[in-house]
């Protein structure tokens, strides 16, 4: 509580000092992202539902680790096997869509916060002839009637259709969302990516058996463009959908922009993504008090300003009790660095000048002492 106090006496006198951490000989045509070697995090921990409160028993499973939520929906995780700059876990409990969370680990305790969504079934179609689903957003699905069954055999019967649309403004999305908005290029490659928002689709049958589309054939999906995206959403856009076993989207396909609205066709069902895509590199965040102690809880976040009009791009964490966290970030833009005290206060806004670096450095210094 000491360090929430000291981040509010110190706004006024916050100073942020933004460094290049590598050489400047390196270009974007020889650079490749990785997430690093090998190593072992501690992690923390809660479930919430879309109300913001906690849902326990919800099973959290972490590089083999499994836990379940307490009363409270917190949990905690330790000596997890992960990546310098990779760590998935996922969580899962009936009546809810499977929710996970890719981050940065950082030294010292990771926080997490994962908002999971209801199975809401929204619809019940038949299969076997063309049908139409649309949410409140003017979100719609169309089906052309053709299922199965996971195991590839065709359904014939009512299927169960359960939607959710995330806006790309909503206050919640990096909560809601599944792993983080990192992806896998078609040509293999690793990227960053600003979402111009996404749909979750699940097909149940009449005995709540797992549907999907049928071998060869699509679904149409429209999505509207949020009004503050449309005047730097591009004509064609890549559609993404999020894999589960990896924690990465994928890129598959690319949705046309018909007026307000995205539209595209896919072959199967999960989450799926309209995104710009960038080259993605590691910002290291450093915050400390005047006499280099370091300050925790300090949430971030991230914006193009060549992207989308005032959005947020990505919420990049919070700072864990070394005062640190990293994060992919756009390579080679300019970005809107923005930081919060733990109660959601806007302590900094500052832009850093595009970098050809593969890894950067911002430190935010607070030089005044709260002393008790």
């Amino acid at each position: 509580m000491k360090t929430n106090k000291l981040l509010v006496l110190g706004v006024a006198l916050l100073t942020l000092v933004f460094t290049n951490c590598n050489s400047s000989d390196e270009t974007p045509e020889t650079y490749s992202f990785n997430f690093g070697n090998n190593k072992t995090s501690d992690f923390a921990g809660k479930i919430v539902d879309e109300n913001n409160q906690p849902i326990a028993g919800v099973t959290v499973e972490m590089s083999g680790q499994t836990i379940t939520t307490a009363a409270d929906g917190t949990f905690t995780l330790s000596n997890v096997a992960v990546k310098e700059r990779f760590a998935y876990m996922t969580t899962s409990k009936p009546g809810f869509i499977n929710g996970s969370r890719m981050v940065f680990p950082h030294e010292g305790v990771n926080n997490v916060t994962i908002m999971m969504l209801e199975r809401n079934v929204i619809a019940t179609i038949p299969s076997g002839q063309t049908s139409v689903v649309s949410l409140p957003s003017t979100t719609r699905v169309t089906f052309d009637g053709a299922f199965m069954l996971e195991n590839g055999q065709p359904y014939n019967g009512n299927v169960k259709v359960s939607m959710h649309f995330l806006d790309s403004r909503d206050p919640y999305v990096f909560d809601k969302m599944p792993g983080n908005l990192i992806g896998t290029r078609e040509d293999g490659s690793i990227s960053g990516m600003e979402t111009y928002g996404m749909v979750n689709v699940e097909l149940y049958g009449d005995n709540d058996e797992k549907l999907q589309i049928a071998t060869g054939h699509t679904a149409n999906i429209s999505m509207p463009i949020a009004t503050n995206q449309l005047d730097t959403a591009p004509a064609t856009i890549p559609l993404w959908h999020f894999d589960e076993a990896t924690g990465l989207w994928k890129e598959e396909g690319f949705s046309r922009k018909i007026g307000n609205r995205y539209i595209g066709n896919v072959s199967h069902f999960t989450w799926w993504n309209n995104d710009y895509a960038y080259v993605v590199a590691t910002l290291n965040v450093v915050v400390t008090n005047f006499d280099g102690t370091p300050v925790n809880g300090v949430r971030v976040t991230i914006s193009r300003q060549n992207g989308s009009t005032g959005d947020v791009l990505m919420n990049l964490g919070t700072t864990g009790p070394n005062g640190t966290l990293s994060a992919g970030v756009p390579r080679n833009e300019p970005l809107t660095f923005r930081a919060f005290t733990a109660d959601g206060l806007l302590i900094n806004t500052q832009v850093l000048p595009a970098s050809n670096e593969m890894v950067r450095t911002v430190y935010v210094v607070i030089p005044v002492a709260n002393k008790q």
